[in-house]
């Protein structure tokens, strides 16, 4: 089973930020996400999943149905913890 990954405008401008090597990092993750099924929730009772690539966090939703995860945050641990935790 393979899924479609998409980026948010956000996720794509924040991925735009890093240097050419962290780039390829988070990329190499994104590209195993693809095959990859499970995931760690964010936290109990939320929506969004999260991936960890050292310092740097993807956090994504997947779409069963549609074979589908789309990415809306891609950072640093802790401008992610500003990102979900904003209102």
């Amino acid at each position: 089973m393979s899924y479609s990954i998409l980026f948010e405008f956000e996720a794509k401008e924040q991925l735009k930020r890093f240097d050419r090597s962290i780039q390829l990092q988070i990329l190499k993750k994104v590209v195993q996400m693809e095959t990859k099924a499970s995931a760690r929730h964010l936290k109990f009772g939320t929506e969004f999943f999260v991936e960890e690539i050292g310092q740097y966090r993807i956090a994504f939703k997947v779409e069963e149905q549609l074979l589908e995860k789309r990415i809306y945050f891609i950072g640093k641990h802790k401008d992610y913890e500003k990102w979900y935790k904003k209102p």
